[in-house]
């Protein structure tokens, strides 16, 4: 399990509102127990449509675009 993945979250189209993220171990298990993750990915750990699911949930308010930075094992 990686110790951080941080992602960059666009809220609109023109990518003109950004915000950065990091998931810690705690979210990063949340999303693998609540939204049906069946396996990780090499290089952006989850699929970018859970993550933004889950920060749809989280904020209220849907992304447009969730772009995976880094992840640290």
């Amino acid at each position: 399990m990686p110790e951080r993945i941080d992602v960059t979250i666009f809220w609109d189209d023109e990518c003109t509102s950004s915000s950065f993220y990091s998931f810690y171990p705690a979210e990063i298990y949340e999303i693998f127990m609540n939204y049906y993750c069946d396996q990780a990915l090499l290089f952006t750990f989850f699929h970018t449509d859970i993550l933004k699911e889950w920060l749809c949930d989280v904020f209220c308010r849907e992304p447009f675009k969730v772009e995976v930075d880094s992840i640290k094992f």
